[in-house]
């Protein structure tokens, strides 16, 4: 699930272009990174865009069904080294006070 990057890769922020020790998901997956770490040692991914991703994949999968796929067949499966980051954005609005 994880590949090095290569500079000819397309659909990969421009900033996890500049470090190329970090390792990304594949392709289908190259949309839903955010950001990089600030050690620029790991990309940051949109897990909502990469549950979006797996539904769409597999259209019979609930969203509960896409984080237990996206658990056992993404997250668990890397090494912590290389393991990018996951995370679920706060819509502000959400949180309004």
């Amino acid at each position: 699930m994880i590949a090095p990057l290569k500079p000819t890769n397309t659909g990969i922020p421009d900033i996890v272009l500049e470090h190329p020790g970090i390792h990304v998901l594949t392709e289908e997956y190259h949309d839903c990174i955010c950001g990089i770490d600030s050690h620029c040692e790991r990309v940051i991914y949109d897990l909502e865009k990469m549950l979006e991703v797996i539904m769409a994949g597999d259209k019979t999968l609930s969203r509960e069904d896409a984080y237990e796929h996206f658990t056992f067949n993404i997250q668990d499966c890397m090494p912590k080294e290389v393991s990018p980051v996951y995370i679920f954005p706060i819509n502000p609005e959400d949180h309004a006070n």
